[in-house]
């Protein structure tokens, strides 16, 4: 594809199927530019890194298990009567480097630190410890995430959820998450896909396992 003049390219995009996948090349006045005319719209998802713009159209089926992912974290935190942050894509951006926008992010240790706040600056503020993402298009790469230092990634694949950890300079993935340790959540993400399956609404399924 022949992509037209840079500011075309979000009117273009959201013009193509969902689940639609496109990479060009762009440096990072371009890509700062581009969000800057984006506005407050989330669609197409964007994500920059190594000289490359890559986006996305999500599907439904990408906005469903979103939700389901992220309405599970909110049901046990609040079971367990903690404190969070939770918010849906934003873009996350080093400076020259690398942006990204994870389907939700979840700040758990450090909610305190980015409560109130109207825009996230990573080199003062602290990253997410969890970010949601949702991988139908084959667009998500875990390694990614590496230079934010997000704590934990928590990828939909084929209504399997796994957990990656980051561990030194490595994400490796878990059977567990460390802030939910007591927790079996890649189980209990199954059990409520299966009741979902078998008729439920999804919060009727999260209520059900919870």
């Amino acid at each position: 594809m022949k992509w037209p003049e840079r500011k075309d390219m979000i009117a273009i995009a959201q013009s193509l199927p969902d689940g639609s996948v496109a990479t060009i090349p762009m440096n990072w006045a371009e890509y700062t530019q581009l969000i800057a005319t984006r506005g407050n719209q989330s669609i197409p998802r964007l994500k920059y890194a190594n000289g490359h713009l890559t986006l996305k159209m999500p599907t439904f089926e990408h906005g469903q298990l979103d939700a389901i992912v992220a309405d599970l974290i909110v049901a046990i935190l609040n079971q367990q009567l903690r404190d969070y942050i939770r918010t849906t894509p934003v873009t996350l951006q080093i400076p020259e480097q690398a942006g990204i926008e994870p389907a939700h992010y979840f700040w758990l240790s450090n909610w305190e630190a980015v409560n109130g706040k109207r825009r996230i600056d990573l080199p003062t503020d602290p990253p997410p410890d969890i970010v949601v993402e949702v991988d139908v298009t084959n667009f998500t790469n875990i390694a990614d995430y590496k230079p934010f230092n997000v704590a934990e990634v928590w990828l939909i694949r084929e209504d399997t959820l796994a957990i990656f950890t980051l561990a030194s300079e490595d994400y490796i993935q878990t059977d567990s998450s460390q802030f939910f340790p007591d927790i079996a959540i890649p189980a209990l993400y199954q059990q409520v896909i299966a009741v979902i399956a078998e008729g439920a609404s999804p919060p009727r399924a999260i209520r059900s396992v919870i």
